[in-house]
């Protein structure tokens, strides 16, 4: 098979819409992309094919019309040594050498589905069902529908309950949890994502739970007090006062801490280890303290070896975030935590996205090889922080 047969196969399977998919791999050397899967979709009933690259283990994705299609797709298989076509009825293994494609079909079984574009995604807190508390705080209508305005906060709180469903179950398995979960929310503000959390445990895992949020502005936690007075949450409480000063509690299960400015993020996790908390989610925000003592330190083994950094003050501020977070990592998992440290939600909807997640493992593990690398990793920044 000649490599205009191929394209005339592939021309035709798109035609008479019997393609369902189109996987590239085995990339050429000078070649953009490590693998492309094309695939056809429907966006507001009309037809596109949909491109997702995939490079260094991210994807991107573009729809594109017919206009163009064919030579994007010509241009896409050059790239690469083998095409996987799957297609109603039939798959197509092609191997290219040179200008040369070698086939293997199979029949299958497969009918064609028409794939919409914007799926319905599942959600812990779903659309169409009226929601108490997202209706008191207008995310919802009466009916269940979200309002335009409020999807980035409603995708927000589900992804935020995703987290804490999985560390719900991680705490289960460890046997953490007994007759009740306490739970403590620090710097809470307007507390949207301490009432989804409120729902959650009480629709949905129907366990015992104590929750306290805690924020420093007296007037956001009358107004939170209100709202939950109003809705009837009991078992919910939020408090005035700093982090440092907490001392309503002896011992908590599960400590979060959502957007705390700099250093309460800091307070926050030295609070839930004075807790003994057996789980920690931590979404820090504005991280001051290491760009300003690195910036100060010219000395520091951290400007010897990376002087562009000190040049230019918004790749210090970037890496002095990320330096921050990761030795945030490292401190947990020097009082017996396993950590991740991921992506919160995308970047179209907040910059401040890292969350680092710590469960409780009740010991170290490599304790010494861990902590020779935190020293290592703080003598490169030069620095003393604050959590130290």
């Amino acid at each position: 098979m000649t490599a205009k047969e191929a394209m005339e196969l592939l021309e035709s399977l798109i035609q008479t819409k019997k393609l369902i998919k189109i996987v590239l791999s085995d990339k050429e050397a000078d070649a953009e992309w490590d693998k492309v899967l094309i695939r056809p979709v429907k966006i507001k009933e009309q037809d596109f094919m949909q491109f997702e690259k995939f490079k260094n283990n991210k994807s991107y994705h573009f729809n594109m019309e017919t206009a163009c299609l064919y030579e994007e797709i010509s241009i896409s298989v050059k790239q690469f040594k083998q095409a996987y076509i799957h297609a109603e009825g039939k798959d197509y293994h092609l191997s290219r050498k040179g200008e040369k494609y070698f086939s293997k079909e199979s029949e299958n079984s497969c009918c064609h589905k028409e794939v919409e574009h914007n799926k319905v995604k599942k959600y812990l807190l779903p659309e169409g069902k009226a929601i108490d508390f997202l209706v008191y705080l207008g995310v919802m209508s009466k009916e269940g529908k979200v309002y335009k305005h409020s999807y980035a906060k409603y995708r927000q709180i589900n992804k935020y309950l995703e987290f804490i469903e999985n560390t719900i179950k991680e705490l289960q398995e460890k046997k953490w949890i007994e007759d009740e979960i306490r739970i403590l929310d620090f710097g809470c503000g307007k507390s949207y994502l301490t009432f989804a959390l409120y729902y959650y445990l009480r629709e949905i895992q129907k366990i015992n739970f104590h929750i306290i949020g805690l924020d420093l502005k007296e007037d956001v936690i009358k107004h939170c007090n209100r709202i939950a007075k109003e809705l009837g949450y009991e078992n919910l409480e939020f408090l005035t006062g700093n982090i440092q000063d907490f001392e309503t509690l002896k011992e908590v299960d599960f400590v979060f801490s959502l957007h705390a400015c700099d250093n309460a993020t800091d307070y926050s996790i030295l609070k839930a280890l004075e807790l003994n908390a057996k789980a920690i989610l931590a979404v820090p925000c504005c991280q001051h303290e290491f760009f300003h003592k690195i910036n100060k330190n010219k000395k520091s083994p951290l400007f010897e070896n990376i002087n562009l950094l000190g040049k230019h003050g918004i790749l210090l501020e970037r890496f002095s975030s990320l330096a921050t977070d990761a030795y945030r990592s490292a401190f947990l998992e020097l009082h017996g935590y396993r950590t991740q440290v991921m992506e919160f939600i995308d970047m179209e909807h907040t910059p401040k996205n890292i969350l680092i997640k710590a469960i409780y493992e009740g010991r170290v593990k490599n304790e010494d090889k861990k902590r020779e690398e935190y020293q290592k990793f703080l003598k490169f920044l030069g620095i003393d922080p604050i959590l130290q």
